[in-house]
Formats: structure tokens, sequence, C-alpha cells
């Protein structure tokens, strides 16, 4: 099964959600990074520890975030060997917090997870669309 990095970009920070048997997504963690060389050097840790066979970037329709996607895309080639995909999202971070909130996660748990769960969020949309 194919191991794919999902990835939420946002101006000063990045979620990150893995899926490792293409069925789930799960959260990972967010990356607190406004300058995009060094949001790839925090990546490269994520990269080696579960080797993706794929990486998804999460994008609006419109906005600075679909310049800072690309961008980004460009410079993880230069450290990333594998297929990196841009799927269409649109409110993720919204619908993240809608469902933490429901969940009952405290406010704090909130705002610490968001991004991530974003990425979950996103992930899994693509991995339905299979």
């Amino acid at each position: 099964m194919p191991i794919i990095l999902c990835l939420d970009p946002g101006t000063a920070h990045t979620g990150l959600a893995i899926s490792q048997e293409g069925i789930l997504a799960t959260p990972v963690g967010t990356i607190y990074e406004k300058d995009l060389d060094r949001l790839v050097g925090k990546l490269i840790p994520y990269l080696a520890q579960f080797s993706p066979d794929k990486i998804v970037i999460g994008v609006p329709e419109y906005g600075p975030i679909v310049a800072f996607a690309r961008d980004l895309s460009q410079k993880l080639h230069g450290v990333y060997a594998g297929e990196i995909i841009f799927y269409q999202e649109d409110l993720s971070s919204g619908i993240a917090r809608k469902t933490m909130k429901d969940l009952k996660k405290t406010l704090v748990k909130r705002k610490r997870e968001e991004h991530q769960t974003a990425a979950a969020l996103i992930l899994q949309d693509y991995l339905d669309s299979l």
C-alpha cells in the first residue's frame, strides 16, 4: 500500500497528516514556520520517518496559499523524488475547528490540533476520491 503524506500549508503554519495503508488519514503534527526554506528543512525529518510514496498538498481555489503551495512544491522537489499532487480544498480549517468543537475538545487542544486535523480531512477526502 502506498504511504501518502498530506500537507495543509498556511502562511504561518503547515498541518501534516499521513496514510500508511491508503485507507485512513491520521493527523501527524503542525509545523509553525513562515519561511519556505526553513519549512522544507523542518519537513525533511517527516520525509525520512515516513518515506512517503506521494505527497498531497491541499490548495484552495484562490488566494495567497495557491502561490505558496506551488513554491513549496518546487522546493520539495529538491529534497523529495516522489510524486507531488495538488488537491483542491476549501474551508478545511473551518471544518476541522467545528469537528473538534463537536468532539468537546478544549480551546487549547483545538488551536494546537486544528492544522493537522485539517490536513487529515484533506487527505481523507483525497483517499475517498480514489
